[in-house]
């Protein structure tokens, strides 16, 4: 019989999306007819502005706000993030799209999580449901006694999360399916030979996840400070970033490269000495795993912070409070941790656990 799930994403940024098209491409390989369906297609319009357009504005522009909710016990006391009236009209939203139907539903985003599980203990029908949390730190409310399986990408994120109450037999340490590419050994002389750029001299790759957001102009200025290091800066998908960048890149030619959103990050980490990044766990997961010496940036307020303290406390990543002083922290040539101390593979380990839970029957609620 064939197993079908569906993937559930919702487009803050671009790390849950590209999380559930990695677990839908293994889960393809193994044979489960897949769907990858992120919430801002079928959403009412009311609840994508105050979730999606929300955050994005209190991240933003207000991270002080953001900061507090996230930290506030208030807030993280609270059973959801939606309100009552909305909850039930995005189960119907859910049920309505036939997720509902499907073998499993796993969600790689709160919001998604959030509205299955709903629908879950609304009608009290049986639905496999599986979380991916992808993020370093397991904030309470993700923990709903709906949700039969968690897949977290370390250890100590499952006790954290048992510690919320959660049943260890629920919680799969997988690691965070990144690209499989990033964890190839590959030769940094022939990425280097391939990009056009130096073969000698060091070279610094600054980035700020799929959205090109974090003090990334500063931190290009300040890494042209460091002697003799060349800057890639890739801007993703912020063209105002990178069109500001432009005039620099024409007066620093020989030491600067601005590039837009690529599908190349594999080859130009491979590329670099040294990787600075903000504090996106996709982004971290994938520096890590090339094995090059990985620079936290200030990140937004709530999970970025999260991820960043989280790393920084196992000393896998240095950290520059203050992007003026990425200068200082190139010239005294950062070595690189060595092999991640992620889980390897957690795509296929993921879609392994997936394939067992969709093969369990389950009653409606835990």
């Amino acid at each position: 019989m064939t197993i079908k799930a569906a993937l559930l994403s919702y487009s803050l940024g671009t790390g849950h999306r590209r999380v559930a098209d990695l677990l839908a491409k293994e889960l393809s390989r193994l044979q489960v007819e897949s769907l990858h369906s992120s919430l801002e297609e079928w959403v009412t319009r009311d609840y994508d502005w105050l979730f999606r357009h929300g955050y994005l504005l209190l991240a933003l522009h207000f991270p002080w706000v953001w900061d507090w909710m996230y930290a506030s016990p208030l807030f993280s006391a609270r059973e959801a993030l939606g309100y009552s009236f909305q909850r039930r009209r995005e189960t119907r939203r859910f049920e309505a799209e036939g997720f509902a139907a499907c073998d499993i539903v796993v969600a790689t985003q709160y919001n998604a999580m959030e509205i299955a599980a709903d629908w879950k203990k609304f009608n009290g029908r049986p639905l496999r449901l599986a979380a991916v949390i992808t993020d370093f730190d397991a904030y309470p409310l993700w923990a709903r006694r709906e949700v039969d399986l968690f897949m977290v990408a370390h250890q100590d994120l499952k006790k954290m999360l048992m510690d919320k109450g959660v049943a260890g037999d629920r919680i799969a340490v997988t690691g965070l399916p990144i690209d499989p590419a990033f964890e190839e050994q590959r030769d940094g002389e022939a990425a280097r030979s391939a990009l056009g750029l130096p073969l000698k001299a060091p070279v610094a790759l600054v980035v700020g996840g799929g959205l090109g957001n974090g003090p990334m102009e500063a931190s290009v200025r300040a890494c042209l400070k460091a002697e003799g290091w060349h800057v890639v800066a890739v801007c993703g998908k912020n063209e105002k970033l990178r069109k500001r960048l432009a005039p620099l890149a024409q007066a620093e030619s020989s030491r600067l490269r601005v590039l837009g959103y690529r599908s190349d990050m594999p080859d130009l980490m491979a590329a670099s000495d040294v990787i600075i990044t903000k504090g996106g766990a996709l982004s971290l997961a994938e520096a890590l795993a090339s094995r090059r010496a990985v620079i936290a940036m200030p990140g937004l307020p709530g999970q970025e912070r999260a991820n960043i303290n989280f790393m920084k406390e196992r000393k896998w990543i240095s950290v520059c409070s203050d992007p003026m002083e990425l200068g200082s922290f190139l010239a005294a040539s950062p070595a690189p941790l060595g092999a991640s101390p992620l889980p390897k593979g957690a795509a296929n380990l993921a879609a392994l656990a997936l394939c067992e839970l969709a093969k369990t029957p389950v009653p409606a609620s835990h």
